[in-house]
């Protein structure tokens, strides 16, 4: 029952899919995918990793079992899961699934990071436009070195929207330390 509402699931999501633009595709997919491999070859566990290990493992350990595990069990020296499943089932839930679960959590928390984000340039740019011609003249000389760094390829696009961000941020009238500071910056580490 619960496997045929995560095929339903499943069928939906590539339907969404197959509506979207080839080039926008494209690219969530490699976004995705950066964020798979930073998962899952990255020396310091991030916060969705750790989510995505205990799901994982919490999933394997929980519903499911290897045959190994499942005699033992049937024997009643251990207390495992319900279903005995294969060698390469089990594997694959309780090591590829966490990384997918960790990589997904990233992947997530990073889209909503950036809309965040864009809602608080927008905030900061109004700060800004406030602020007298020199300031601004200032700050359109640091955008326009920004944006031909981004033109020769020295940054990539999130990272031009990070700094540009910044500098407004920097300029802002907020410039205290705050808790939301602290939160986002542990949620993207």
């Amino acid at each position: 029952m619960i496997m045929k509402k995560l095929i339903r699931l499943l069928i939906e999501i590539l339907q969404e899919l197959e509506k979207l633009d080839k080039a926008k595709l494209a690219q969530e997919l490699r976004e995705l995918f950066h964020y798979i491999y930073k998962q899952a070859f990255s020396q310091i566990p991030g916060v969705s990793a750790i989510a995505g290990l205990l799901v994982g493992s919490w999933v394997a350990s929980t519903f499911t079992t290897s045959r190994f595990k499942g005699f033992l069990a049937s024997w009643g020296l251990i207390k495992g899961g319900t279903r005995v499943v294969s060698t390469t089932t089990y594997s694959f839930l309780s090591i590829s699934l966490p990384i997918l679960a960790a990589a997904l959590t990233a992947y997530i928390v990073q889209k909503a990071m950036k809309a965040y984000r864009e809602k608080q340039l927008k905030r900061n740019m109004v700060w800004v436009a406030q602020l007298g011609k020199e300031v601004q003249a200032e700050i359109q000389e640091k955008l326009n070195i920004l944006e031909k760094a981004r033109e020769a390829g020295l940054v990539s696009a999130s990272e031009y929207s990070t700094k540009k961000s910044n500098l407004y941020q920097a300029y802002s009238k907020t410039s205290a330390f705050t808790f939301q500071e602290f939160l986002t910056k542990k949620l993207t580490s």
